[in-house]
């Protein structure tokens, strides 16, 4: 499970991403990299956390 600092840093680091964008079609491109890059995570993460229960 993700500490309340590493909650904070995804945070900031989404934020400062998308703050660089110009437009609304760019957050959702940038939308789409993050949940491609995520999707395997949280597969990965489930994965991990039922091995364990």
């Amino acid at each position: 499970m993700a500490t309340n600092k590493q909650l904070q840093f995804i945070t900031w680091l989404i934020t400062t991403a998308t703050d660089k964008c110009q437009t609304i079609e760019e957050v959702r491109e940038l939308n789409k990299e993050i949940r491609k890059h995520s999707d395997g995570l949280i597969d990965e993460i489930s994965e991990k956390k039922n091995d364990a229960e």
